[in-house]
């Protein structure tokens, strides 16, 4: 099955739930690290419609938009917990990355590029499962 790759009007969701399957969900401390993260990977290789920028007020908007989910009996555990931390470092002023990554491979090469750039966590969407590429930091 070939995932469609995210286009920044579409969050892509599953029974309702934010689901990027084929991604890395990336956050960093900040919009501008976010950004300086979404230029090298450009330079490194990863195509302008593999790598979005997601915005601190983007990511609220979207999350407060369809805020009801968090009540809704299909996010279990993994989800809800993702959905309030989202959130959480939305209103911290962090920006998100979303790198279509397919492989392995590419998402682990995505994520060592990013590390330098404030980089919070990164996790894998796959098609059952999401995956922890990296640990929040402490502040979070």
């Amino acid at each position: 099955m070939k995932v469609k790759k995210l286009t920044k009007p579409s969050f892509p969701r599953s029974f309702g739930a934010y689901s990027p399957t084929g991604h890395v969900v990336t956050a960093f401390t900040t919009d501008a690290d976010a950004e300086k993260a979404r230029q090298t990977l450009l330079r490194n290789g990863f195509g302008e419609e593999e790598v979005t920028h997601y915005s601190k007020d983007e990511v609220l908007f979207e999350f407060v938009r369809s805020e009801n989910q968090a009540i809704n009996p299909i996010l279990f555990g993994q989800e809800a917990a993702r959905f309030e931390e989202y959130l959480e470092l939305a209103g911290q002023g962090c920006g998100f990355l979303v790198v279509h990554t397919p492989e392995d491979e590419v998402a682990k090469r995505a994520v060592h590029i990013v590390k330098p750039f404030g980089l919070k966590f990164a996790e894998k969407y796959t098609r059952w499962t999401l995956r922890e590429l990296t640990y929040p930091s402490p502040s979070v």
